[in-house]
């Protein structure tokens, strides 16, 4: 929203400037490195990494509590919790893991693609709630590697071949969407069930 607002409010202010001035050249020069800033902004904005984040509610759990559950379920759902597992600090309420997903394409057109991605998985945990945040997604493919995954709409612009890129490309996207849903709703079911067992 805040990039929204502030692209409009430059907008406004270019658009008064253009009008302001006299001479077309300087208008042609004007535009023209207007339009080479807008390609620079577009790329940066399409080399974002892509990640999905989800706060979940957790009430009357202890920070503590939730680090204990937390730390159960990585090992409960990773089975080598100790070699995904990076960074765990019950006092700051962090845990940072390495996780693989494989991928094999439904597709037959996409099979070339088929292998595994790579990602980051961080957890802030705070009393009765904690953010789940998945990250640095990196594909690595049996015939094509994609490497890191941005946020960008195609992955390539040019080539005879670009279409089967970007076809590969948004599969790839799609099964990171599906499968940070699945995670994100495992761990919240894993502390509401914990929570349950609790109670023998």
């Amino acid at each position: 929203v805040l990039k929204t607002q502030i692209k409009m409010k430059i907008g406004k202010i270019l658009t008064l400037k253009i009008k302001n001035m006299k001479n077309s050249k300087n208008k042609l020069k004007f535009l023209i490195a207007l339009f080479l800033l807008n390609g620079v902004i577009n790329e940066l904005k399409a080399q974002e990494n892509l990640s999905f984040t989800k706060v979940i509610q957790a009430d009357s759990t202890s920070k503590t509590d939730l680090f204990i559950k937390i730390n159960d379920w990585f090992a409960s759902v990773y089975n080598t919790s100790n070699d995904v597992i990076q960074m765990a600090d019950k006092d700051a309420g962090i845990i940072i893991g390495n996780g693989v997903l494989f991928y094999k394409p439904k597709r037959l057109d996409l099979l070339s693609y088929g292998g595994h991605i790579e990602y980051t998985i961080k957890v802030y945990i705070k009393d009765s709630k904690f953010k789940v945040e998945m990250t640095n997604f990196r594909h690595f493919g049996s015939g094509y590697s994609f490497g890191l995954i941005t946020t960008a709409e195609v992955h390539k612009t040019t080539g005879l071949s670009k279409n089967d890129y970007n076809r590969g490309w948004n599969d790839v996207k799609t099964k990171i969407e599906a499968y940070c849903t699945e995670i994100f709703v495992s761990l919240e079911n894993s502390v509401k069930n914990t929570n349950k067992n609790e109670n023998w």
